[in-house]
């Protein structure tokens, strides 16, 4: 179900009419939970029931492990509860494994060693939409868990039976799993920060600005920005079109699907944010005007940035970081960002992409602790450009078909760049691109003022809240008379 279809629209009344009917009562947690993740199951299980089954499997396995982990923690047997944290982080890799790469893995054997009928039954099994989020959700919630981050439980496991807080958890797990606002494309909410929201929820407490703000410009960006740049952007998918256009063309359109994908995805976790805030929930921002970034190293913290955080705290850190000297951490920068472009989609395109970041990533600090780098100063209009080339340029692996096609698109750019500049005047295509791509660029203009320009100075509110108000009406306004043809978000793939 998307959050841009009339099914969504009615499922979220009747949820919001119905989770805020429940009278202030003892009970009322419990119901408002229940309510919650009954509507999340509907929600996923709409175009495919079989998938909740999955989705079920992965909240039973980690609701049990939790409740484990934190028992045996209670007793101070320690090293058990760490080898219940191994079962459930592998628990949930398998999961991810089996369902999403197993088809990948098989079909990279050469020929002949697994016979052609296995490879084919593997690359069958469906990919449940979603999983790699949900399975680091399932992660987040045991390795917080262990590291006493998470409390909720703490006293009921002193003074309930056992089977009474096993529900308990398996209740709250199944709504901090399935929360349709963040099911299917984050953002990845950590659990020590969900846990502490668990609690009775009332009208009167509604953050209305911050839903409202959110969800406008999030289905603005979504339905009149992404969803008009589609059709567009999509031409680059083709072979035949790209060896018959210019390299220019070619770059126009390519920055077209940099604007278009950061449109989709951080226009889907600006609606998961509005939609939390109706229900009293609190998500963290996922997106910080990343196009204004000065270094790919900024851009990772300003782009899906609840990713990043994961990827830090569960991944790099435990590895080590930058704490087992300079040569370690170049090694985990490019590991983490391989094995976060394989996250992304079971393909080598993909693992080429979390590759290339990875190595710009590591040349970066490695030029930033030479005596040079330390003194350099490179002003923005340089940085900025240099940035947001790099990474139009790593998009084209999300975009096209496969890596063949990403050479050809190079080859191309730098063999036939020439063109009559009338041509490009009268190019609808272009045409399209510079004006939904204006929106994108005013709103970072917007963004890159506020973090340079108004620092220190004395800003009216009164003409800024009246400009807003003008600005999010434009938008709505907008978003019912020009939206694009309705498709799914660039991120459920993954």
């Amino acid at each position: 179900m998307l959050f841009n279809s009339w099914e969504f629209v009615a499922l979220l009344i009747i949820t919001f009419l119905c989770f805020y009917a429940v009278p202030n009562c003892p009970g009322r947690k419990c119901l408002q939970t229940v309510i919650f993740t009954v509507a999340s199951a509907v929600f996923y299980a709409w175009e495919d029931w079989r998938l909740l089954l999955l989705l079920i499997l992965s909240c039973g396995g980690n609701a049990v492990a939790a409740i484990h982990i934190l028992s045996l923690k209670m007793l101070g047997k320690q090293e058990q509860a760490d080898k219940w944290v191994v079962r459930a982080v592998v628990l949930n890799l398998v999961l991810l494994g089996v369902f999403k790469y197993a088809g990948f893995l098989v079909s990279s054997i050469p020929g002949g060693i697994v016979p052609q009928s296995w490879v084919d039954w593997v690359c069958s099994i469906p990919l449940p939409i979603g999983i790699s989020f949900y399975t680091f959700h399932g992660i987040s919630m045991v390795v917080d868990m262990n590291r006493n981050k998470v409390h909720a439980y703490d006293d009921a496991l002193r003074t309930a039976p056992h089977s009474v807080v096993y529900t308990r958890a398996v209740r709250d797990m199944g709504l901090y799993l399935l929360m349709f606002p963040q099911l299917i494309a984050g953002p990845i909410i950590k659990a020590h920060y969900f846990w502490p929201q668990l609690k009775d929820k009332c009208f009167a407490a509604i953050d209305w600005p911050r839903a409202c703000r959110y969800l406008i410009t999030g289905y603005f960006f979504k339905m009149v920005v992404a969803d008009n740049l589609s059709p567009v952007t999509a031409l680059l998918k083709s072979q035949a079109y790209i060896e018959a256009s210019n390299g220019l063309t070619l770059l126009m359109l390519l920055l077209g699907y940099s604007v278009q994908i950061f449109a989709d995805f951080a226009g889907y976790s600006m609606i998961a944010i509005g939609l939390a805030a109706l229900f009293g929930y609190r998500f963290p921002i996922n997106f910080n005007f990343p196009y204004i970034s000065t270094s790919l190293t900024q851009f990772w913290q300003r782009w899906n940035m609840t990713l990043s955080a994961w990827l830090k705290d569960y991944l790099y850190i435990p590895l080590g970081g930058n704490r087992k000297g300079d040569c370690r951490t170049y090694v985990n920068l490019f590991l983490v960002m391989f094995l976060g472009g394989l996250w992304h989609g079971a393909d080598w395109k993909f693992a080429l992409w979390g590759s290339l970041h990875g190595l710009v990533l590591a040349l970066e600090r490695l030029v930033l602790h030479t005596s040079w780098g330390k003194t350099m100063r490179i002003p923005q209009w340089i940085s900025i450009p240099y940035c947001f080339i790099v990474v139009s340029a790593l998009w084209t692996t999300f975009l096209m078909p496969d890596i063949d096609t990403v050479f050809l698109f190079f080859r191309q750019v730098f063999s036939n760049f020439s063109v009559p500049v009338a041509s490009l005047l009268f190019d609808m295509n272009i045409f399209l691109v510079v004006l939904f791509s204006s929106f994108i660029l005013i709103y970072h203009i917007w963004g890159w003022w506020r973090e340079n320009m108004q620092k220190g100075q004395m800003v009216r509110r009164g003409r800024l809240s009246y400009i807003g108000a003008c600005v999010y009406g434009i938008m709505l306004f907008l978003i019912i008379t020009n939206p694009g043809n309705q498709s799914g978000f660039v991120y459920f793939q993954f």
